[in-house]
């Protein structure tokens, strides 16, 4: 398909946050809340329908078996593995975790080998795209590599929350991506259960709240996608981007951003939760532009294509992590970035990319079957004004539907 972004004025709601949505979801099942909150939504992106699917699972009481299909979902995955053991019936014998493309692929040995202690085997059959968990996990001290994935000690926090014990979490060799446990606190501390934190051990109290939470609950927007329609309104040619449903004080990692764009001096309009953004192209070029990334992988793509349009050179760093995603997002920037035009020098944990001054006059890129590359793709076609061949949407509906649909409907050439 073409598309093209061309004096495009976008005027749209950001979608809720996937990260918020998760932990409530979760939180509230843990803590007791059964019902309707459970059910699907014709808005639910494909992440959210997988846990979604998990917790309905896990009220089968009676099954020695239980089939919980994570789709592509690794928020899920690593969420719902310690969730599960915490959470099933003693009926239970075993869990099998159903998985699609690259999750399968993506770590889970440091959580395995933080539940092993306690007994727990979590076994991998890349050929089923199947995980098998058998174990249960109790209140006690737990340690975990925090180096690689952030929702592992979420996913503990939630389901040590249940029990009527205290725990706690000893997090070795740093943690990646803080603000997502932040996240994680946020939302337990809302229904009594206050997570305390000293240096990088997490203590998780005895559960001992009162009222249980009843499903209901209200979801912030969210700052990945909102990034990436911030981004989105800066680069298209003669048009604007109008985003609400962004709240600036937020605990999302990912509202940095605003920094970044601020740095590459893209000048935005801000009241309450509505962002206003406009073609920067004119702007003064800037000489040089760098971020650490470490804590805010899912937005890297967004940031590459700002400012290979926004810099004379442009240095992320922090960036290995990217090549753990729904797919090697580094290498995919890298080719991406490359086909429009651009010099980029990929390292281990940094990327570094070139002004564009010159653009093919034929562009294909592929989204590489990740939703973060199709909107970098995106970027591309309002960056470069050019009619661009993408192949693939159809992994937009992974975190953002909502956009899909505007893509079909104002962006493909017909």
């Amino acid at each position: 398909m073409k598309i093209s972004c061309r004096n495009l004025n976008l005027d749209i709601k950001a979608p809720l946050s996937k990260s918020v949505y998760h932990r409530e979801l979760i939180v509230n099942f843990i803590l007791g809340a059964r019902g309707n909150f459970l059910n699907e939504s014709e808005d639910d992106n494909d992440d959210i329908r997988a846990t979604k699917a998990c917790l309905r699972a896990l009220e089968n009481t009676n099954a020695e078996e239980l089939i919980l299909n994570c789709n592509e979902s690794g928020s899920t995955l690593r969420f719902m593995i310690p969730v599960a053991l915490a959470a099933k019936s003693s009926n239970v014998k075993k869990l099998i975790f159903k998985t699609r493309g690259r999750l399968i692929e993506r770590p889970i040995k440091e959580l395995a080998d933080c539940l092993a202690p306690f007994g727990v085997s979590i076994t991998k059959n890349i050929e089923a795209n199947e995980i098998t968990v058998t174990g249960n996990i109790e209140p006690g001290q737990y340690v975990i590599d925090g180096s690689v994935s952030s929702q592992y000690i979420s996913g503990l926090l939630m389901a040590l929350s249940k029990f009527d014990k205290p725990s706690v979490i000893e997090v070795t060799n740093g943690i990646a991506s803080v603000h997502y446990i932040e996240l994680t606190v946020d939302a337990l501390s809302k229904y009594g259960i206050n997570i305390v934190k000293e240096g990088d051990t997490y203590k998780v109290p005895a559960n001992s709240i009162n009222e249980m939470p009843d499903g209901n609950f209200e979801v912030e927007g969210d700052w990945s996608n909102g990034a990436f329609l911030l981004c989105l309104g800066s680069l298209i040619q003669g048009g604007s981007a109008k985003i609400t449903g962004l709240r600036t004080d937020s605990v999302q990692g990912d509202r940095e951003i605003l920094h970044f764009l601020k740095l590459a001096g893209v000048t935005f309009l801000n009241e309450g939760d509505i962002f206003f953004v406009q073609d920067s192209h004119t702007n003064t070029l800037r000489k040089i532009l760098e971020m650490d990334c470490s804590d805010i992988p899912d937005i890297v793509p967004y940031m590459a294509v700002v400012g290979a349009f926004r810099s004379e050179k442009t240095v992320l760093k922090g960036i290995k992590r990217l090549r753990i995603k729904e797919s090697d997002r580094a290498r995919a920037i890298t080719e991406m970035l490359s086909a429009i035009g651009g010099k980029v020098t990929l390292e281990e944990d940094i990327i570094t990319i070139e002004y564009i001054d010159k653009i093919p006059g034929d562009i294909v890129l592929t989204s590489s079957g990740d939703h973060r590359m199709a909107m970098a793709a995106v970027l591309c076609a309002a960056a470069t004004g050019k009619d661009i061949e993408l192949d693939d949407i159809d992994c937009l509906n992974k975190s953002f539907p909502e956009f899909r649909k505007i893509v079909e409907e104002e962006m493909i050439l017909k």
